[in-house]
């Protein structure tokens, strides 16, 4: 071998991607190995036994149709042709591979051909994940959009200088006007008298603070309705972006009120015809009057309620901020909304938006305190399902990783003062790319969330399995302290994924490969934690499939 044989050769042992040299026959039609370098043996297993060999004599089946394929392709056409397939590396399983062959001619015919294979199966799955990533985003964005345009109450979105950006078609009926895409400032829609404390009000939330305003405006139609308006800041990591109002039509409630200072004869009429919950309060907030719909909202009849103060009904949590309020409206003249929970007879919380209004006599001496409640219950699991969405994964229902690293930090802080270790363990199903490919992308949902099933019954009720991502799983173990108890939770585990997995029409084999760290969590971060069980995973998937791998991670005093 010359030196520029030997130059060319150190040089492709140092490229970190696999090269093959096959020398082609005179009659073009079979390849021989004559050359593969360093990284194509440490992957693949190879050794220079395969010199000279041709490339059946190596390969069978469909892998070596496709190479033939490709290599009489390359020199047919005597130029480089760039494909994908995959390949089999000897400690990592099946691996997605771009190979590109390059015919080096010599008087007009191919002596030898340069194969050249990078593993690209990380692009792959980073590539799956940005689709199944997208179609997630787009599914909760069409959601989002569904719960926007469907609220019965109006909706808006204001930028930082309080033009409306954004509004729904509740708010469009509501002002009748059409939002196109014309900028429109709040304040304009508002009377003059009462601009400034709506101003106040959306300020106060521009600084972060949820509020509450009610005033009345008058429509482009000059029809003068009164709203209250619920400014809740948009937050995103901490900042502050623009402000969302809740817009909700008070006009009957205020002409309740306007009813009740004309007559009382009056108010009674409306109250008893109402369904939403109206009473008379006196300077205590014990409760004088009590509407009829009381009984059929609560169950139980009016009198259960009259004579006595109305936080008696109000869940204890809730009762000290409704006494505040009820105190700020009788001294100082001033009405509020709040929202709070009242029991009925079926021992059930239901949530209320309370306001009041307190009337006092031309004398400025206080009357009483009218005070309408309107259910919102349903608006509440709205606002709980939404919560649950951002802290748990959609598929299989397991917290996400954003709940499990808060739940990581809580046993992180608890574990500290009381000297105790924890566990985290990271699992990566073995093969599951082959059954989405093979089986589909149902069968391997369907997988996902027996899976996750099966991790739940696999540890206690304190521990906390969560879902990172694709069929990468991880479980927190509070409060365990030795080697020998992980390994009993990670036998729990095999067990159950032994147990036959029936998927219709499918009878699955489905193994995993385990990494955990067993730490006191001193000195440590929680990135920290998270980066050294991945890469005890990554060990356990090198030690070849159904491998757990488990280490100690501790401070040494």
């Amino acid at each position: 071998m010359n030196d520029n044989q030997l130059n060319y050769l150190s040089v492709y042992n140092g490229i970190q991607d696999m090269v093959f040299v096959m020398c082609v026959s005179s009659d073009q039609r079979y390849f021989y190995y004559e050359f593969i370098n360093e990284k194509t043996k440490k992957i693949t297993g190879y050794t220079d036994d395969i010199i000279g060999k041709e490339l059946a004599e190596v390969n069978s089946g469909a892998l070596l149709n496709v190479l033939h394929e490709k290599y009489r392709k390359v020199v047919m056409l005597k130029q480089p042709i760039t494909y994908e397939d995959s390949f089999h590396a000897r400690h990592a399983g099946d691996k997605v591979s771009e190979t590109t062959l390059t015919p080096i001619i010599v008087d007009g015919k191919v002596k030898q051909v340069v194969a050249l294979t990078r593993d690209i199966t990380t692009l792959k799955e980073a590539e799956y994940e940005k689709k199944i990533s997208q179609e997630k985003l787009r599914f909760s964005r069409q959601r989002y959009k569904a719960l926007f345009d469907q609220n019965p109450d109006a909706i808006i979105y204001l930028d930082l200088d309080g033009n409306i950006t954004n509004g729904n078609n509740v708010f469009e009926q509501l002002f009748r006007i059409h939002l196109d895409k014309k900028t429109i400032a709040l304040l304009s829609l508002i009377h003059n008298p009462d601009q400034t404390k709506v101003s106040e009000s959306f300020l106060q939330a521009r600084d972060g603070k949820t509020t509450y305003v009610e005033t009345p405006i008058l429509t482009t139609t000059n029809v003068e309705i009164h709203l209250q308006f619920k400014f809740v800041p948009i937050k995103v990591h901490n900042t502050i972006h623009g402000v969302y109002a809740i817009i909700k039509d008070m006009t009957k409630e205020h002409k309740a009120k306007e009813a009740l200072i004309k007559s009382e004869q009056r108010f009674r009429l409306i109250a008893e015809n109402s369904y939403d919950l109206i009473s008379l309060l006196d300077s205590n907030g014990k409760i004088v009057y009590a509407s009829p719909s009381y009984a059929y909202i609560l169950g139980y009849p009016v009198y259960y309620f009259e004579s006595h103060p109305i936080t008696n009904f109000i869940n204890k949590e809730d009762q000290a901020a409704v006494e505040e309020k009820i105190k700020q409206a009788v001294t100082h003249q001033l009405s509020f909304t709040i929202e709070c929970r009242i029991y009925n007879r079926l021992n059930e919380w239901l949530w209320f938006e309370i306001n009041g209004q307190p009337v006092f006599t031309t004398d400025h001496e206080f009357k009483h305190l009218v005070v309408v409640g309107r259910d919102i219950t349903d608006r509440k699991r709205y606002e709980a399902r939404l919560k649950t969405l951002a802290y748990h994964d959609s598929l299989t229902g397991l917290p996400n990783r954003r709940l499990f690293q808060d739940r990581l930090m809580q046993t992180m802080a608890t574990n500290e003062r009381n000297q105790n270790r924890f566990a985290i363990a990271m699992l990566d199903l073995d093969d599951f790319k082959q059954i989405n490919d093979q089986k589909g992308h149902d069968v391997g949902d369907a997988v996902m969330q027996e899976l996750g099933k099966r991790l739940e019954q696999s540890v206690r009720e304190m521990d906390t399995v969560a879902r990172l991502g694709g069929d990468e799983f991880i479980i927190l173990l509070p409060t365990i302290e030795t080697k020998a108890n992980v390994e009993t939770v990670l036998n729990r585990i095999k067990a159950q994924l032994q147990n036959p997995w029936i998927i219709e029409p499918y009878h699955l084999t489905i193994t995993a490969s385990i990494g955990v760290i067993l730490s006191d969590g001193k000195g440590f971060s929680t990135n920290y934690l998270m980066k050294q069980v991945d890469e005890a995973l990554y060990k356990a998937k090198n030690n070849g499939k159904n491998s757990a791998v488990i280490e100690i991670h501790e401070t040494t005093n």
